[in-house]
């Protein structure tokens, strides 16, 4: 499946770059849901051409739709809720690679309750060299915090529930796919999403201060939107023919482009742990083009 994983690759560049806009403007909560919000904003002409212009129909009920939007909006919340209680009781170094390495533990399982796939042995070779190497990745980070900031339970616990959310909303959508026009499916739970962000926004911060950060960073945070768009629209496109563990497996390639552009763009140090981790995974990711 060449142009199946040439998809998830593009998806990846993608998604290396808006985060890379992300840590430059050292985004906030508030830059984070301003750009849900300018997303929803950005393709509404999109979506209102494909479903006035005799566009892609749903091959399901409305209510069949409603459902299947709903749930996958809800997935999504729940993966953003869980991550921001993980990340309130631990570190960014140590939250971010147990929630990607749990979502890939979840993501096998489930794919073959739901579809019946079955990784092959390099599959799963490829899925424990991609593990290895997002833990070595870190271990640097890991180590310097151990004495001043021990994990803690809560930490773990929200860690993986949010891993178990993101592998949720994985299956979940490769299912909607199946019946649903992908950009249809995606932009109409992303209204929803875009809707609680708001109504987080709001609530949290004063007008003036999401005026002030929309002024400072407003074409970084529309770029955000728009990349963040596209990148899980080629995912979902890949989905509908692609293994979803596999998939996934090979999307976490974003964390090399990551970090080759935080070396060559934002000066950061590129120490020998990382150097190993960014091997395994590029071995892990190769091996994915190899599995069935």
């Amino acid at each position: 499946m060449p142009s199946t994983y040439g998809l998830v690759v593009l998806s990846a560049i993608m998604h290396a770059y808006w985060n890379f806009l992300l840590k430059q403007r050292k985004g906030t909560s508030a830059f984070v849901g301003l750009s849900k919000v300018a997303e929803v904003v950005v393709f509404a002409p999109v979506f209102l051409l494909a479903m006035t212009n005799g566009g892609p129909r749903p091959s399901v009920s409305w209510a069949a739709t409603a459902v299947l939007v709903g749930v996958g909006a809800s997935l999504t919340l729940a993966n953003y809720a869980a991550l921001a209680r993980a990340y309130h009781h631990g570190d960014l170094s140590f939250v971010y690679p147990v929630t990607r390495g749990s979502s890939l533990l979840f993501l096998p399982p489930l794919g073959f309750l739901v579809f019946g796939e079955r990784p092959d042995g390099v599959g799963w070779v490829a899925l424990g060299l991609i593990l290895l190497g997002l833990l070595t990745i870190q271990l640097r980070e890991l180590r310097g915090r151990a004495g001043s900031a021990p994990v803690r339970v809560p930490a773990i616990a929200w860690a993986v529930i949010a891993g178990l959310a993101a592998a949720g909303y994985t299956i979940w959508d490769k299912r909607a796919v199946a019946v649903l026009p992908a950009f249809v499916y995606f932009y109409a739970y992303s209204v929803l999403v875009a809707a609680a962000y708001g109504a987080f926004l709001l609530r949290r911060y004063p007008v003036a201060l999401l005026s002030a950060e929309w002024r400072a960073n407003r074409w970084a945070i529309v770029q955000v939107g728009v990349f963040n768009t596209l990148a899980y629209l080629l995912v979902l496109v890949a989905l509908r023919t692609g293994t979803s563990s596999y998939v996934i497996a090979l999307r976490q390639i974003s964390i090399v482009f990551g970090v080759l552009l935080g070396v060559w763009l934002l000066g950061e140090s590129l120490p020998t742990e990382k150097r190993i981790g960014v091997a395994l995974l590029v071995l892990g990711c190769g091996l994915v083009a190899l599995a069935r």
